[in-house]
Order: structure tokens, then C-alpha cells, then sequence
């Protein structure tokens, strides 16, 4: 990949802090202004603090995703295109121009399926946010308050945008994390770049015509490997996005509420008053679950229902005669393989969430791939899946992923149990240590211990960093033996 264009100078003269105040209602506007003005110190501490956790999260699924087939891939794409040495690639010695770093780190954050998420919009945001914060902030050598900022920029904008669409997106055949990435992309972007508010509107502008992500892939158990894509490219669209805008290119000012705008464009029932309600006071990086399960968030609620029956009745897997999984329609469309073909397939299989939850560890990324897929007691469990949609988890979804199962045994007993919010989900958070737990436990392969707790403390004290060139190091000096991954097909 050539060198981008605009270099960290050249920024510098282009952009300016914001010197305006943009004195109009609009969507575009709002949610514009809020990520070029919004500064660390205007923060709570708990959103900071949030903001960190997620970070440290974000480090360990990456890195994990990077010895994968799919990572290497885009890997070796944007290596072999070669340009300037502005950012880091996850997890070996290799300098990419911003953007080709923000599509490879991105697409290694959704290599797994273990990256955060926000409920109501349906996206994963850290796998689009931190990508391209991280590339921005170490290519412009911006400090790591600077960085935590963006981020928070990032989610506000990101998510806001999907929530106001619903499930709408998905429900016309569109990916809500591509399609609404690229905006979240954006305002990471400009807000390290220092956009004013002018410059950001044209950003998100821009982001209009660079909304794109078929869900077609849900359909194609062999195809599927686009999925990961679905968060490097629109983290890479929105680098180019606040880097032409820098550079004064201009797009349409009101790119989402617009006649032909995006919400208008992309779903039928859209609430536009979503995206200003609240802001500058409640943040969405709050609302993030931080996923415990390599696998679409629409199961986790299943997956607790089906471990909790489990463990209070103490059952073996040939005791089962039926397993009827209930919850929201969502949970059932496009997630009905009885027998993947593929880790992305298994991971978006309900019969296979089952199976795993009983059968496997379903915490455990290998849960899902070609071995544990052929296994006959998997199959066998596939099987005996009966799902059902409850209209009283379908009228709260998607504010709530709420889900339960009825699991008949030969003997005839019936054991029941719902759950309405996962573990991890916001209204059920997880503590800091849990957090740390599961980045050792991904990082074990490729980080020493005294590794692990070298990343686990800069990122700690990351609003303390004058530069992130510490980070910088420890990513790329992070490496595997095994360059392929155990993830399998």
C-alpha cells in the first residue's frame, strides 16, 4: 500500500482545535461536534476507567486473532504493499501506513468473534474503534489521554448511529458493524487529527458513501471469512474519511438525517432523537459487554441458561432427549446450521451454541473449530435442537439478549431456566480482574508473564502516557511459534 498522502505535518498545519460552535440540531452536526470537542479531562473518571478496560480487552482478542488464516491474509496484503512506517502491526515487527494498519488490527479484532459489543445497535465497536485509534495515535505521536479520548469519540459516534437504526439494518440484509463502523472510525480518527467541528461534519459526510457490509455471509457457511472484514474496512474507510477531510475534501453536511442520507437510506423505522439523547452526559462506552464467549452474542443468555440447568441438575449429554432453546427472533434467523462447515458458521450455528455449552467448553476458542465440529457427541446434541421464538423475549430485544432453554431428559423430567442478561452485559458488568484473567489467558501463547503484566500496567496508566510508544513496542515485539493459529477451518 502507498504512503497515505497526508502526513503527521501536513495535519498538523491542516487541522486546527475546534473554533466554532456549529449552532444547528442536526444529527451529523451533534454527534460532529461532541468528537471534535470532547477532551479527556470533560470525561468521568468511570468512563476513563471504562475506557481502559476495554483497551486491555481489545490487546488480548487481537493478538490472539492475528495467528489466524484470515489475519494473515490481510496481513500479507498490506506488508506486501509496503509504504510509510507509521504503524504498528499487531504482534510482529512490521511499520504500515495508518489506514493498511487500521484494516489488518481490525480484522485480526474480529478474527474470533470475542471482541466487545453494544447491545441496542448490534455492533462491535472496539474492533473498529481501537484499531484505527491506535494506528492515528501512534502515527501522529499523540498522547495516551489524546488516545482515550478518540476512543471515547469513537463508541459515542459508532454507536449512537446503530442504535438509532435498530435492528432495521440487519433486517434488510445489512451488517450494523460495517455499515455503521466507518462513522465511529471517523470521529477516532479526526479526533486525533484535530478536526474542528467543521471539518468533522465532513468527515462523517464522507462516511455516507462509504457505508458497505452484506450479511450475506450468514448464508454461506464456507464464505464466511468476510465477516472479519467487516472491521478493518470500515476502520480503514474512516481514516481516509478524517484524512480527506483534513486535507479540506468536503461531503454533504447532513450524511445521516439527510433525505438520501444513511439512516434514512439503510432502515425504514429510524430514530434519529437516539443519537442526541443524552449526550455529553451518559456515554455509550458504558453500555459495552465484554464478550466471555467466542460466538454471536445472540447465544450468550442461552449458553448461561443451558450451563446453569446443567450445573443444578447434574445431567450427562446422553441423558437428553430434547433441547428447546427460546429468546427473540434474532436468535433463530440465519443461525439455524445443524452442521457448520466452518469456525465463523459454528460460531453463528444455535444448534452448535448448544451442543458446545453441553458437550465443549464454550469459552474456549477452539470450541469451535474443525475438531471439536466433527466430533459425534456434537452432532448428536445438533440433533435434538427444537428453538422456539418468545414474544416476551422478542419485545425486549434488542435491549436486552435474553434467552432460555427447556431441556427434556428420557426420563421425562423437564429442567427450564431463562436468562435476560448475560454475564458481561452491562446491566451484569464484570470486574477489572476478569477482564485481565481473560487477556492473560488469550496473550499466554504469545506474551511472557512479565509481559502480560508490562501491557496490563500501560494500559492502566494510559492516560498518563505522553506518547503511546511503549504500547508500540511490546505489540510488535509480541509473536507465537505457532504463526498459524490452533483456531483451525
Amino acid at each position: 500500500m502507498r504512503s497515505d498522502p497526508v502526513t503527521s505535518g501536513q495535519v498538523n498545519n491542516v487541522s486546527t482545535q475546534s473554533s466554532s460552535h456549529v449552532a444547528t440540531n442536526n444529527a451529523t452536526a451533534r454527534i460532529a461536534e461532541t468528537a471534535a470537542t470532547l477532551r479527556l479531562d470533560s470525561l468521568p473518571s468511570h468512563v476513563i476507567e471504562r475506557a481502559k478496560d476495554l483497551v486491555l480487552d481489545h490487546l488480548g482478542v487481537t493478538l490472539y486473532g492475528t495467528l489466524l488464516p484470515w489475519s494473515q491474509h490481510v496481513r500479507a496484503i498490506v506488508i506486501s504493499e509496503g509504504g510509510a512506517k507509521e504503524s504498528s502491526l499487531y504482534g510482529g515487527d512490521h511499520g504500515v501506513p495508518a489506514r493498511a494498519a487500521a484494516l489488518a488490527n481490525g480484522a485480526a479484532a474480529h478474527a474470533i468473534e470475542f471482541d466487545d459489543t453494544h447491545d441496542e445497535s448490534l455492533n462491535h465497536p472496539g474492533a473498529v474503534i481501537m484499531p484505527t485509534a491506535i494506528a492515528m495515535a501512534e502515527a501522529l505521536e499523540r498522547s495516551g489521554s489524546e488516545l482515550i479520548a478518540a476512543i471515547v469519540a469513537g463508541y459515542e459516534t459508532q454507536c449512537r448511529i446503530g442504535s438509532a437504526l435498530g435492528s432495521d439494518l440487519i433486517r434488510y440484509g445489512f451488517h450494523p458493524t460495517a455499515t455503521c463502523g466507518v462513522f465511529g472510525s471517523a470521529a477516532a480518527a479526526g479526533s486525533l487529527l484535530r478536526l474542528d467541528t467543521a471539518k468533522m461534519i465532513g468527515a462523517l459526510g464522507l462516511c455516507g458513501s462509504m457505508s458497505s457490509g452484506s450479511m450475506q455471509f450468514s448464508e454461506d457457511p464456507l464464505g464466511t471469512m468476510i465477516k472479519r472484514l467487516h472491521a478493518g474496512l470500515p476502520a480503514e474507510r474512516g481514516v481516509l474519511a478524517a484524512k480527506l477531510s483534513a486535507n479540506g475534501f468536503t461531503g454533504p453536511r447532513n450524511a445521516i438525517e439527510g433525505q438520501w442520507g444513511f439512516a434514512r437510506a439503510f432502515a425504514r423505522q429510524e430514530q434519529l432523537d437516539r443519537i442526541t439523547l443524552g449526550l455529553g452526559e451518559q456515554f455509550e462506552i458504558e453500555r459495552i459487554t465484554v464478550k466471555l464467549y467466542p460466538c454471536c452474542k445472540m447465544f450468550h443468555s442461552l449458553i448461561e441458561a443451558i450451563e446453569t440447568c446443567q450445573r443444578e441438575h447434574e445431567f450427562e449429554a446422553d441423558d437428553i432427549a430434547r433441547i428447546e432453546p427460546f429468546g427473540p427472533r434474532n436468535m433463530m434467523d440465519t443461525h439455524m446450521e445443524y452442521r457448520p462447515r466452518s469456525t465463523m458458521s459454528a460460531q453463528y450455528s444455535l444448534p452448535y451454541a448448544c451442543a458446545a455449552a453441553i458437550v465443549l467448553n464454550p469459552s474456549d476458542p477452539d470450541a469451535y473449530n474443525e475438531k471439536a465440529r466433527a466430533l459425534e457427541s456434537v452432532r448428536k446434541i445438533m440433533d435434538l435442537v427444537e428453538p422456539s421464538v418468545s414474544d416476551e423475549l422478542e419485545a425486549m430485544f434488542p435491549r436486552r439478549f435474553a434467552a432460555g432453554v427447556r431441556i427434556t431428559l428420557r426420563s421425562g423430567k423437564v429442567l427450564a431456566h431463562t436468562v435476560l442478561d448475560a454475564r458481561s452485559s452491562p446491566d451484569v458488568p464484570i470486574g477489572r480482574e476478569e477482564i485481565q484473567s481473560k487477556f492473560r489467558t488469550l496473550t499466554s501463547a504469545m506474551l511472557s508473564p512479565d509481559e502480560q503484566q508490562r501491557m496490563i500496567d500501560l494500559v492502566v496508566n494510559l492516560d498518563q502516557m505522553s506518547s503511546i510508544r511503549e504500547l508500540r513496542h511490546l505489540l510488535r515485539s509480541a509473536a507465537c511459534p505457532n504463526s498459524t493459529g490452533t483456531f483451525g477451518n
